[in-house]
């Protein structure tokens, strides 16, 4: 494939409600968006890690200007038969995960145009739908927070992710489980526990029954993720901790986790979930994907991700109308009426944006 042409878009939408965690609130998102073209062919992405450098040190308008002023000239007017081959023509410049994405993930909604195949196939999907879940941020109270779960709990729902943070965690998983007993929860942390402070704490969230515990601790801090898990019962996700693959590899040889949550930007890119998820699949660790709170341009590429095999989890995939009052997209995902929603059949990119949409809410944009 010869790259003739990319095209950077930084986008910025507001969320129906501002998203509360460990770190903060965000009122909305920032994504860098991406056309990547081949003769009559073209191929879309949506890197997304936020406004502000608090998930991880990336943000949206650093990862526009990273790859505007570095990684497109990197990979323009070249050919590249693989995604790794492309990788490795970015590999010059350290880190920055959700910057590369952004330009990987285009090259394969482009491949995947050129073969006039859909997403999913080139991939390796395996199933033609799949199982989502819903997640909640720190609620205004326990009362509000138990209401909304109780709603997607009846709309059949499999599971609900919480996120919990210092003064938002006991007391409230105390009050949860009073309601939910039995229903299958689980918490993400975004790093803010400690070791060894935090220890005796969580070993009393067995109690509890949760699904998993979703990164307690600091992104990179394998050593001590490993020891709570020895140290306890509920199994351990990790999702800041691993950004490349080789990370997964050490995270499955020092017993980590039990789950790793892959997500496209965080990762660095389809190819790096690929392998990833292949890592866990050999040493028993179960995936599921994981979402930046995308347009459905970006969440649709997810879909087609959680589609391949040792994805065990219910994922953190929903339709961006559940986040955005706005759609930037010439379609919407549709959540099926059995909580799940359905792989593409489309060639190509899986949803492409809806140009006259989104040039509101484009604050910058390259052409090369």
């Amino acid at each position: 494939m010869h790259i003739d042409h990319v095209e950077l878009y930084l986008v910025e939408n507001r969320f129906h409600r501002p998203w509360r965690t460990a770190y903060g609130a965000d009122p909305g998102n920032s994504a860098l968006i991406t056309r990547m073209v081949s003769g009559d062919h073209e191929g879309w992405s949506e890197s997304s890690p936020l406004p502000g450098p608090t998930y991880s040190y990336e943000y949206g308008p650093g990862i526009y200007e990273l790859a505007r002023r570095f990684l497109v000239p990197a990979v323009l007017g070249r050919d590249f038969d693989s995604a790794r081959e492309l990788n490795a023509a970015m590999s010059c410049f350290k880190g920055s995960p959700f910057a590369k994405a952004g330009i990987e993930m285009a090259w394969w909604t482009l491949q995947a145009d050129i073969q006039g195949v859909t997403l999913g196939k080139l991939l390796g999907a395996v199933t033609d739908k799949i199982d989502v879940g819903e997640g909640f941020g720190i609620a205004d109270s326990y009362d509000a927070l138990i209401e909304e779960m109780g709603r997607s709990f009846d709309k059949g729902y499999k599971r609900v992710k919480l996120k919990m943070a210092h003064g938002w965690d006991y007391d409230m998983l105390a009050a949860v489980r009073s309601v939910f007993p039995n229903e299958v929860i689980h918490v993400d942390c975004n790093s803010s526990y400690r070791y060894p402070d935090d220890l005796e704490f969580f070993k009393k969230l067995d109690r509890f029954h949760l699904a998993m515990i979703e990164q307690p601790f600091q992104a990179g801090d394998l050593y001590h993720h490993a020891k709570l898990q020895a140290a306890i019962d509920t199994p351990i996700c990790l999702d800041e901790s691993i950004t490349e693959p080789w990370q997964a590899e050490e995270a499955a040889e020092m017993k980590a986790c039990k789950y790793i949550n892959v997500k496209t930007g965080r990762a660095g890119g389809l190819q790096n979930c690929l392998d990833i998820n292949e890592i866990c699949r050999q040493a028993g660790i179960g995936c599921w994907v994981g979402g930046m709170m995308e347009s459905d341009l970006g969440k649709a590429i997810c879909v087609e991700l959680a589609a391949i095999s040792n994805m065990t989890y219910p994922h953190d995939v929903t339709p961006s109308m559940f986040n955005y009052p706005d759609s930037i997209t010439q379609r919407e995902l549709v959540l099926n009426d059995d909580c799940t929603l359905t792989v593409s059949s489309r060639p190509g990119t899986p949803i492409l944006p809806d140009l006259e949409k989104m040039a509101p809410k484009v604050v910058a944009s390259a052409k090369f």
